[in-house]
């Protein structure tokens, strides 16, 4: 009976053991409770802007005057494709009757835009007068335009007498024509035109390095030095490519030009 007692002691301690050594505090045996989840944080857009990419609103309207004072200024390769020819002025494929597909890009851009709807170089024809005066011959005209209504950017657009050489950036396989900006400086308000003009010209070097040419200052004996850019502080004066540039390079470079007037005037970091 004894004997018995001691056996069930026996048995009771070896079935409680294992017990009492899971409560001790030995590494491999701690209790562990289901790790929480995390609390979603919710920030304001305040707190995140720091990492996060900045916020770009667009000022619209704007609106863009387009105005051709070398109105028939032609590129070699158009005329011939549509008349086989080979000619820098015509009087019908020329710069200004490209305005249509100019207006395009702008509009892809939320870009409004009117034409001074004024052949200046039939107008200097039918009256005999020089291609000097030409400028003489628009500023009439382009001033009762810009009386009538505020433009956010007045463009003179012509065609340079440069060549291809001069005038046509590859990039990544594709042509594009070059663009040059000319700020007359004789007269006393050019710094807010050389203003204008020089922040389209880096946006667009920004954008695509070297399909500007840069800004170039025009004074002194034997230049207009005005362009009729005392009119407005806004205008600027654009060589669009040059002779030799065809019709593919020039519409090509129109997209870009319309990207970088949105991007230099238009978007506002908010």
């Amino acid at each position: 009976m004894q004997k018995l007692k001691r056996f069930s002691l026996l048995f009771l301690f070896l079935f409680t053991l294992p017990i009492a050594i899971g409560q001790l505090p030995f590494p491999n045996n701690e209790f562990s409770e289901k790790p929480k989840e995390p609390a979603h944080v919710v920030y304001a857009a305040s707190q995140v802007l720091s990492t996060q990419q900045p916020l770009i609103q667009t000022n619209v309207p704007f609106h863009v005057l387009m105005l051709y004072t070398h109105s028939h200024e032609s590129y070699k390769p158009v005329v011939a494709q549509s008349k086989g020819l080979q000619e820098v002025y015509d009087d019908q494929t020329n710069i200004y009757s490209m305005q249509q597909m100019m207006q395009h890009y702008f509009q892809l851009n939320q870009i409004t835009s009117s034409v001074v709807d004024f052949d200046v170089m039939t107008e200097l024809k039918s009256t005999g007068a020089k291609m000097y005066q030409a400028y003489g011959v628009m500023r009439p005209v382009l001033a009762t335009k810009l009386s009538g209504e505020n433009y956010d950017l007045v463009i003179d657009f012509h065609r340079d007498s440069a060549t291809s050489k001069v005038t046509t950036l590859e990039s990544n396989g594709e042509r594009f024509a070059k663009i040059a900006f000319v700020v007359g400086a004789k007269h006393a308000g050019y710094e807010a035109n050389l203003t204008y003009a020089t922040a389209l010209s880096e946006q667009l070097n920004r954008m695509m390095p070297g399909i500007s040419r840069g800004v170039i200052k025009k004074e002194g004996e034997g230049v207009n030095g005005v362009y009729n850019q005392d009119l407005s502080p806004k205008m600027v004066l654009i060589e669009l490519g040059g002779i030799d540039n065809t019709k593919e390079e020039i519409e090509r470079t129109m997209a870009i030009l319309a990207q970088a007037i949105r991007k230099a005037f238009m978007e506002i970091t908010v």
